[in-house]
């Protein structure tokens, strides 16, 4: 009785799968440009407020920094100037994965085109186009292809 379940689950499962795929799109230039934008500020933001936490930590880690008068205010100005710095620090550096995966989805949309391709008609044929507009993508072999 087990193992009819178990292939009933697994069957379900693999058409359930096999529906998700179907649904998803292939993305076009525009859509791979609009993702590097979006990528590109996200990386911007990660960066710069990285580092403007990582500024605002150092500033309450300094010795002659007190914070609002309290009796342990070193302690407490050492441990949150810390715990700042120590965030924007990871905020920073998060950013460069931001901005690579944003590079290759540019490179992606430079890759998709829409230009005029000749066509394989005789010289002087009359009333036939001698280019087509056509959706080209350029396949470099010489280096390594984007992920």
């Amino acid at each position: 009785m087990k193992t009819r379940e178990i292939t009933v689950v697994l069957i379900l499962t693999f058409l359930m799968g096999s529906q998700i795929n179907a649904g998803a799109q292939e993305m076009s230039k525009k859509d791979y440009l609009e993702k590097s934008r979006r990528q590109k500020t996200t990386g911007y933001i990660m960066a710069g407020g990285g580092l403007a936490m990582v500024a605002a930590g150092s500033t309450l880690f300094s010795e002659n920094f007190i914070l609002f008068g309290a009796s342990d205010a070193e302690e407490q100005a050492t441990g949150i100037g810390v715990a700042m710095a120590v965030v924007g620090g990871i905020a920073a550096i998060g950013s460069i994965p931001v901005f690579i995966s944003a590079g290759k989805n540019k490179k992606r949309a430079a890759l998709m085109s829409f230009k005029p391709l000749p066509t394989n008609t005789p010289k002087y044929a009359v009333g036939i186009p001698s280019h087509i507009p056509s959706l080209a993508l350029t396949i470099p072999l010489y280096s390594k292809m984007p992920n």
